[in-house]
């Protein structure tokens, strides 16, 4: 550092900051070198899974690999092989269906077809009607259409709401495993007791709900 000092006394002051500027220059650049190369190296590139992702996005599978919870590196086996190209056909289908009724009707139904097989046959049939009659014939015709969409929607998210049925809370809910009736029960006034045990970072912790129904409908509910 002496010698450096008194390297710089001897030059004139403009060329001495000019080189200044340029030692600095030259240091700045290895440390920021130095410091992409640790950030680097601590998450390691991972040029396989990168070529998989590129290439499952190319083919349309990434969105099917995804739904299936399946990474684009991973190794499949036939069985395996054969779920994705259900899903990708699945899914292909799914994105043609263009006609707001269609879509209604499919998603509407969609949950109460068993598998990516019962709905790709379903998607393939010509008509609304058609896939009205593949419906009724499975029998889920009655249980698509029973309740409102608002009703449906809350069933299909484990949710209840405002106003549900009896019916409509155990196809979220389940059976209770209490219920207490208020005054003569052709009132429908009634009290349901779910008692279940959930996970929590302290461990399982049991949770109390309460679901209050006047004249058959949802009236209120509380968790405990």
């Amino acid at each position: 550092m002496g010698v450096l000092k008194g390297f710089y006394s001897n030059l004139p002051r403009p060329l001495t900051l000019f080189v200044i500027s340029a030692l600095w220059g030259v240091l700045g650049s290895n440390i920021l070198g130095c410091a992409t190369s640790e950030v680097s190296g601590s998450r390691p590139s991972t040029p396989e899974d990168e070529v998989a992702a590129y290439s499952a996005q190319k083919n349309g599978s990434a969105e099917a690999l995804d739904e299936l919870g399946w990474s684009p590196s991973r190794a499949l086996s036939p069985d395996e092989e054969e779920t994705l190209d259900k899903r990708i056909k699945l899914k292909h289908l799914e994105t043609h269906l263009t006609d707001m009724r269609e879509r209604d009707q499919y998603f509407k139904y969609k949950n109460y077809l068993d598998n990516d097989d019962e709905r790709i046959n379903f998607l393939n049939l010509n008509s609304i009607d058609a896939r009205d009659r593949y419906a009724m014939e499975k029998g889920i015709y009655y249980h698509a259409n029973r309740f409102s969409p608002a009703v449906r929607d809350a069933v299909s998210r484990s949710d209840i709401i405002l106003g549900m049925n009896k019916e409509a809370v155990v196809d979220s809910w389940g059976e209770p495993a209490t219920v207490e009736v208020a005054g003569k029960e052709i009132f429908g006034n009634e009290r349901w007791r779910y008692v279940d045990y959930v996970e929590t970072p302290e461990g399982y912790q049991r949770q109390e709900r309460i679901v209050i129904f006047e004249a058959g409908k949802v009236a209120g509910w509380q968790r405990h």
